[in-house]
């Protein structure tokens, strides 16, 4: 009978420390419905994990696996013009269904990105960080790029450039927004555009 109690404090001593894989507790499939989801453009992600997205089917649903067993948001893109973010508690090792997503008017932030004597810079990329978006390279004619639907909230915009610094601020948007933001990138004084150090430069101003 003892050595039955030892088998088993070692059998839960094993669980407790790692001792069996017990990923697949810790995350779960989120799935659900986006109403009026345009095919093709519609997609749904984990906001602030840029690697959990999928495309939505032509009836606008969508499964997503791997979900952190958490509470988190999702990111939703409907159309070319609508977005939303939808909270959710997902589960270990369940389903958890969202039901039907509706989406609104979604946000546009326009980015004019010079350098510090007001040319544009050459290599420019921004990008949204946890959004599942793709970096989009800035027009090379203009120094603009446009970046939306957004639902409504705040994200941290990365700008990125040949020989200058990077640069990382929090940008908010509101619903049905049309935000034009000034962005100067400082000097690179490391000789590198992928250093660190862009937070302590106040490059971005609020052009809107």
């Amino acid at each position: 009978m003892r050595a039955n109690a030892c088998g088993w404090a070692m059998v839960l001593a094993l669980a407790g420390c790692g001792g069996f894989d017990n990923g697949p507790l810790r995350t779960g499939t989120v799935r659900g419905r986006v109403l009026g989801a345009e095919s093709g453009v519609a997609r749904v992600s984990v906001l602030g994990r840029s690697d959990l997205r999928v495309s939505v089917d032509s009836d606008g649903r969508f499964e997503l696996d791997g979900v952190p067993a958490t509470s988190l948001e999702l990111f939703v893109i409907a159309t070319k013009t609508r977005a939303a973010r939808k909270p959710v508690v997902a589960q270990g090792a369940r389903v958890t269904d969202v039901g039907d997503i509706q989406s609104g008017p979604g946000a546009f932030l326009t980015l004019r990105v010079t350098d510090e004597r007001g040319a544009i810079p050459s290599g420019v990329e921004v990008e949204l960080k946890g959004t599942g978006g793709d970096k989009v390279k800035v027009d090379a004619g203009n120094g603009e790029a446009r970046l939306g639907p957004l639902p409504a909230g705040c994200y941290e915009l990365e700008v990125k450039a040949d020989h200058l610094e990077d640069l990382e601020e929090e940008v908010c948007v509101r619903e049905g927004e049309e935000q034009v933001r000034d962005i100067t990138l400082p000097s690179d004084d490391h000789g590198g555009g992928d250093d660190d150090g862009g937070d302590d430069h106040g490059g971005g101003k609020d052009g809107g």
